[in-house]
């Protein structure tokens, strides 16, 4: 549970850190869109996905579906590992999944805006 909120905190800061750095926008924006994309969960493709146990498949399709560097593209990769951080390690388990490939996610996420080393600084391995 501590690793979990700790995730949690660190991929917003970081997503804040690039929100303002790239595209000059605080992340108020991305809460309210994990906000909005969460009450209505059940209409969101990548959540139903998640909450399917397609994990690793819902992953490929955001990536799929991610072709530019947009602050609305970073602040879906963030959501989308927003949503899965909140998952109970033994779901992320059953499903193939785990805190450090969640982290690995966001360095991937990071990498598609050339932050790759920034990533870093805010997600330090645990393990």
């Amino acid at each position: 549970m501590i690793e979990q909120d700790y995730l949690l905190r660190q991929i917003k800061e970081f997503v804040a850190f690039l929100m303002k750095l790239l595209f000059d926008a605080e992340l108020c924006s991305a809460d309210a869109l994990a906000d909005a994309q969460q009450s209505s969960g059940g209409d969101n493709p990548l959540y139903r996905m998640i909450d399917g146990g397609q994990i690793l498949e819902a992953e490929q399709l955001l990536y799929d579906n991610m072709q530019t560097k947009t602050a609305d593209n970073l602040l879906k990769g963030y959501s989308f590992y927003q949503y899965l951080a909140q998952q109970e390690d033994d779901f992320l388990e059953a499903h193939h999944y785990s805190r450090s490939l969640i982290r690995e996610g966001v360095r991937r996420l990071a990498a598609l805006f050339d932050a790759a080393h920034l990533a870093d600084i805010f997600l330090p391995e645990l393990d």
